[in-house]
């Protein structure tokens, strides 16, 4: 017996939602007589160039309501792109088969018009919209899907590792199952209770990148001798690396680089960007979403890209009007004050933002260091409470924040279903004393500098790897933290390196920790998050490796396999449970059992609940809510729908 799903995995958010505006998903059938569409299109219909609009939506178009008025076509929605991917692209252009809503409470539909669950959890239906088409006219099918789980996902030429995570319960991965040409079934032997969630994260925009017509050209199983003539010509022996850097997948270069290839995007590239200094993507014939006036969306006409690598030349650019809606790493405190100045001369307001991140940053420990003197103080509860006590949090957020944010450990924020108060405020009061009182108990040992010795009677000195091009004030930071850790005889060391160096070293027995900022914490994204642990230690490499193998014998591991102490056995199995739990009752349950051991035995620092958090919107883009959220997971602000956003020229201040 299957249960059909209407309005499935539904958690209110009181706080969330007086603050943000719901994108309402309409009842689809039956509503328009007559669509519009844009001028442009419309004289392509005329010209012969398009088919007729009737032809081009699917029979069951997504109906999206505007944020606050029906809006108008044309104009051009201005953007900066770092250079390292254009993956920022998911914050809008979100189509995944189900998605989040608009306070990351529930999972509504979008390219799938409905779904079915099987009762025991281990079978989801998915319902297609008949007559939905890729950019180019082609129908859009089960057959697309089928061909991105047969070529891609479970090519061990592209992905090693096999399926992502989301596609596995238990070391199974998916079957995947074409019932006919608009309903597609995934299965496995246990139940897969997140599994709609995960699809709803930024990582689900997978299952529906591939249009099989197109993509068959790189596939060595329709075309052997093609691709080894394209890959000869590109001068690549292996498949792999050469299918990623020509045709590649989420986040990936290579992703929206292809002009021809299809997408299901609202807007589509027209040359290749990678290199440019500037690039164009103009609006999908055949998007398949309508206003509730029956207007095809996305109204603005193009979208235009220009290359902008230091985060010091995109706040100028920002500033002159150059970015439509500023990018997350110059929306920090430090620039609030300029921003403010600047709001008459550069035409722009400012919104707000609510940071699905729980963290500005999180101390993340080297748990298993293969020097088990060093191991031995970083896995002594008492080491960390020290630690904790001695961060003057306050003098942080006044100093680095403007004063935006409270001081907090690792645990969901406090609007989440799933806030724990012990493990959100434990250990946050600044008390010097206290921090000396635990950190005696691990180290009373100092030399006749004031720092602390290891049993051993070397020094004890704590290497923290911090990631300075991810977040710049990581480095400012850690530099106050260092003064007051050495106030309490900590010898601290900071490892600053750029990116590309950052995540290889994680794992270097040469640093005791690292930094990083505490994401997915909330709503429901504690529940997808936990499976990233991140409410377990991260930097545990060697227990990690042990739970790799406890799921599958013949997992690859990156480093020696440590047992760990049965509490974090048991978070391993809840995260297990956690993917196989039907329902948000028993989802919760677990959850909660697995924060109440986080708590306990607090492994990971936090410093401070992000709090304050702005965007500035160009006053001439229309429908975009005052109120927004920034996430990964839940990848903001892209459920505000920017289909729906529009330019109004006539629009200041």
């Amino acid at each position: 017996m299957k249960l059909k799903i209407h309005k499935p995995l539904v958690f209110a958010s009181a706080v969330l939602a007086m603050t943000i505006a719901p994108l309402t998903a309409f009842g689809q059938s039956g509503i328009c007589e007559v669509f519009n569409e844009a001028p442009e299109l419309a004289a392509m219909v005329a010209a012969g160039e398009l088919p007729p609009i009737e032809e081009r939506l699917p029979l069951n178009p997504r109906v999206v309501e505007p944020y606050d008025s029906i809006g108008r076509y044309g104009g051009t929605l201005y953007d900066l792109y770092d250079g390292v991917r254009l993956a920022e692209f998911r914050k809008f252009g979100y189509e995944n088969l189900v998605r989040w809503n608009v306070d990351g409470t529930e999972v509504i539909p979008n390219i799938a018009e409905s779904w079915e669950i099987s009762d025991d959890g281990t079978e989801y239906i998915f319902h297609l919209r008949e007559g939905m088409r890729w950019s180019d006219g082609h129908p859009f099918t089960a057959d697309d899907i089928l061909f991105w789980w047969d070529e891609v996902e479970t090519n061990t030429d592209i992905y090693p590792g096999g399926p992502y995570n989301y596609f596995v319960v238990n070391g199974e991965p998916a079957t995947v199952t074409k019932i006919d040409d608009f309903t597609v079934s995934f299965s496995w032997s246990n139940p897969h209770g997140l599994f709609l969630q995960n699809l709803s994260a930024a990582y689900g925009v997978r299952v529906t990148q591939f249009p099989r017509h197109y993509m068959e050209q790189f596939s060595q199983t329709y075309n052997p001798e093609g691709v080894a003539q394209m890959m000869e010509e590109a001068g690549q022996t292996e498949f792999g690396p050469w299918w990623i850097s020509r045709v590649g997948s989420y986040g990936q270069q290579a992703e929206y680089n292809d002009p021809a290839r299809p997408s299901l995007q609202p807007w589509i590239p027209t040359t290749p960007y990678i290199g440019a200094e500037r690039f164009t993507f103009v609006r999908n014939p055949f998007y398949f979403k309508i206003d509730p006036e029956c207007n095809q969306l996305p109204y603005i006409g193009e979208r235009v890209f220009t290359l902008a690598t230091d985060p010091e030349i995109r706040l100028i650019k920002t500033l002159d009007g150059e970015d439509f809606i500023s990018r997350s790493e110059i929306n920090q405190p430090t620039n609030r004050a300029v921003f403010f100045d600047n709001q008459v001369s550069g035409n722009y307001h400012f919104i707000n933002v609510i940071n699905s991140d729980f963290n500005t940053m999180q101390l993340h420990m080297l748990l298993n260091n293969p020097d088990e003197a060093q191991a031995a103080i970083l896995q002594n509860r008492d080491f960390r409470i020290g630690m904790s006590y001695a961060m003057d949090r306050q003098t942080v957020i006044d100093t680095v924040f403007i004063g935006q944010g409270q001081p907090y450990q690792q645990g969901p924020r406090p609007e989440s279903p799933f806030y724990n108060e012990q493990l959100a405020t434990q250990y946050t009061e600044y008390n010097v004393d206290l921090a000396n009182e635990y950190l005696d108990r691990v180290m009373p040992e100092r030399d006749a500098e004031g720092f602390r010795l290891r049993p051993d009677g070397e020094r004890f000195t704590f290497t923290v790897l911090v990631n300075a091009g991810f977040r710049p004030y990581f480095v400012d930071i850690l530099q106050l933290l260092e003064r007051n850790w050495e106030e309490v005889g900590i010898d601290m060391v900071i490892d600053s390196v750029p990116d590309d160096v950052f995540w290889p070293r994680r794992q270097d027995p040469e640093i005791d920790g690292f930094v990083w900022i505490g994401e997915n914490g909330s709503g429901l994204l504690p529940l997808v998050g936990a499976n990233f642990h991140a409410f377990t230690p991260e930097a545990a490499f060697g227990w990690i490796a042990w739970n790799q193998l406890r799921l599958n014998p013949n997992a690859t591991v990156t480093t020696e396999p440590v047992e760990p102490p049965e509490s974090i056995q048991r978070q391993y199995e809840i995260l297990t449970e956690l993917l196989q739990a039907v329902g948000i009752e028993a989802q919760t349950a677990l959850m909660n059992e697995l924060l109440a051991i986080s708590a306990e035995d607090f492994y990971t620092i936090g410093l401070s609940l992000p709090m304050g958090d702005y965007q500035v919107v160009n006053n001439t883009l229309r429908n975009v809510p005052d109120t927004v959220i920034a996430g990964w997971l839940y990848p903001g602000p892209a459920p505000a729908n920017f289909e729906t956003f529009y330019i109004d020229e006539s629009a200041s201040s």
